[in-house]
């Protein structure tokens, strides 16, 4: 049997809007012309629950799937969140941090 993976890339904001919950980005300096950011948690829109990438996730995937994005019979998912991207920039901004979010899974 041939297993086929399926990639949907989706921006930050699509996640953010479907999980509910906004990214929180850890940043750590290197040295002072390198930062690497990365997908610490996910806060919970209008509250100060968090959720682990884990939950936002599942919530995402889950949502796919009633939107029939994602067939009903797919359980298992994976995903990469934009992370630990190393930025080499003195003048870098919050709009050059990587943007999208990976979900993929086997049918």
């Amino acid at each position: 049997m041939m297993n086929i993976t399926t990639i949907i890339e989706l921006e930050n904001n699509e996640v953010e809007s479907i999980a509910g919950a906004q990214l929180v980005f850890a940043q750590e300096k290197i040295d002072e012309n390198i930062i690497e950011t990365c997908v610490e948690c996910f806060q919970v829109k209008n509250s100060k629950e968090k959720l682990s990438s884990e939950e936002a996730m599942q919530k995402v995937f889950e949502q796919l799937k009633n939107e029939g994005v994602i067939p009903q019979e797919v359980e298992d998912f994976s995903f990469e969140m934009p992370s630990c991207e190393r930025i080499k920039s003195k003048t870098q901004n919050a709009k050059d941090l990587p943007q999208k979010v990976v979900l993929s899974y086997m049918s």
